[in-house]
């Protein structure tokens, strides 16, 4: 029973969160184009970070199952469903914005100014506090409630 429910609470993870985080990860790329009408920022963004971007979508769908093993643990020890839902966003943005900065300084090595490196940073900070309050504690709940269903049968 115990490995069917962490199989369901990694599966909740994946089926809410890869749709809703590619989707986001689309709009925040695209968004410059859309926004002004005109593709050099987008042109810029992608020779900066397109490697980059990559590596995130790649950590990101790494990070939704480890994020959902964890999740489940936690709800199974009886951790609160908040703090659940920060380790889950804390997790999965951690996992992701490292490998993000990583393949953007490994990428940019020659560039001698850390400047690019800012946009990744600050996106983690609010990612994580954003996170936390909506698709994260969605998850979280998600799979307590499985957790809840699955064991009383």
């Amino acid at each position: 029973m115990r490995k069917k429910l962490l199989l369901e609470s990694i599966l909740t993870s994946y089926l809410i969160g890869l749709p809703i985080g590619l989707l986001t990860t689309f709009i925040v790329f695209a968004l410059p184009v859309s926004l002004t009408g005109e593709g050099i920022l987008t042109i810029v963004i992608i020779e900066t970070y397109g490697k980059a971007i990559i590596g995130l979508i790649i950590a990101f769908i790494i990070a939704l199952g480890l994020a959902g093993r964890n999740a489940f643990e936690n709800l199974s020890r009886k951790k609160t469903l908040i703090s659940t839902s920060f380790r889950y966003s804390l997790t999965v943005n951690l996992i992701i914005w490292s490998v993000f900065i990583i393949v953007t300084l490994i990428d940019n090595f020659k560039i001698e100014s850390l400047f690019y490196l800012i946009f990744p940073i600050i996106a983690f900070i609010i990612c994580v506090l954003i996170t936390t309050y909506t698709i994260g504690l969605l998850i979280s709940f998600m799979i307590k409630r499985k957790i809840r269903l699955l064991s009383n049968d």
